[in-house]
């Protein structure tokens, strides 16, 4: 079974690389950044092989890093030659940085699916986050957390919010990485703030629970919900793309994954290119 990562990767580098300025010339080797998710044993697919072959002359060569941090600075030394992230997050980062461009498909095809994951014996809370992202979804407070929330922070870092607490309630662990900015952000003071937050004080304000936030890695999400660090994560529930009617989704064993709550085009940045 092929790495999801691996996948998304390819449809990445066929679709966008060899539209970006700052890729030069064609090479027979495109080295690609994405951000681990760990714990992975495979996928489940709809698509045919032909559409990732898209650029089929180029061979694609998946790095894959626990954190966005790391993966810049590999981007920016060389490395590799360009990192796939959602949009908003690619935003951000080029916002921050005058020498790293967006790189953007000739469609808008393939899209991440952005959800929360729980253990299966963890059902209780992921009823509480179930049911309430399908409440927002349903009354219109996701639109309006995505253009207050999320939008409105390309620009600006995201604002701290504290979550609410009540007394005598539930409290409910949440891991936060920190590495798709606006969404998961952390601030240099280890204050988390962004969407992500600003979805989990919704959260509890509807099921009336504390949240504690526990920072972890990126890949070590699904190490984190099995040995009880945390009860629930951030975590890509599919990427699909649409012109091959493929669907890929992230299989851990064992876990549940709710509704997504937000959906949004891959892309990809590079640095510049003065050519």
């Amino acid at each position: 079974m092929k790495n999801i990562k691996k996948l998304l990767a390819v449809l990445l580098a066929g679709l966008m690389l060899l539209s970006l300025a700052a890729c030069g010339e064609k090479e027979n080797v495109v080295k690609m950044g994405v951000l681990e998710v760990g714990g992975m044993e495979g996928l489940h697919t709809g698509t045919h092989d032909e559409h990732m072959r898209i650029g089929a002359d180029d061979t694609t060569e998946c790095i894959t890093y626990n954190n966005l941090a790391t993966a810049l600075m590999d981007l920016e030394s060389g490395k590799i030659k360009a990192i796939g992230l959602e949009e908003y997050t690619a935003k951000y980062v080029a916002a921050r940085n005058e020498n790293i461009i967006v790189g953007y498909p000739a469609t808008n095809c393939v899209k991440t699916h952005f959800s929360m994951m729980t253990m299966e014996n963890n059902k209780e809370v992921y009823d509480i986050l179930n049911n309430a992202i399908v409440e927002m979804k349903a009354d219109g407070t996701l639109d309006s957390l995505i253009e207050n929330e999320l939008k409105a922070y390309i620009e600006s870092d995201p604002v701290a919010k504290d979550l609410p607490h009540f007394d005598g309630a539930k409290t409910i662990k949440i891991g936060v990485t920190g590495d798709v900015p606006p969404m998961d952000f952390v601030a240099a003071n280890g204050k988390a703030a962004g969407f992500n937050i600003a979805l989990l004080a919704e959260i509890a304000n509807r099921a009336q629970v504390n949240i504690e936030l526990v920072q972890i890695e990126t890949g070590a999400r699904p190490i984190a919900l099995s040995s009880n660090k945390v009860d629930a994560v951030f975590w890509t529930k599919s990427v699909t793309c649409s012109e091959c009617n493929g669907e890929w989704a992230e299989v851990v064993e064992g876990t549940l994954v709710t509704e997504s709550y937000f959906s949004t085009q891959t892309v990809a940045i590079a640095i510049k290119s003065d050519k």
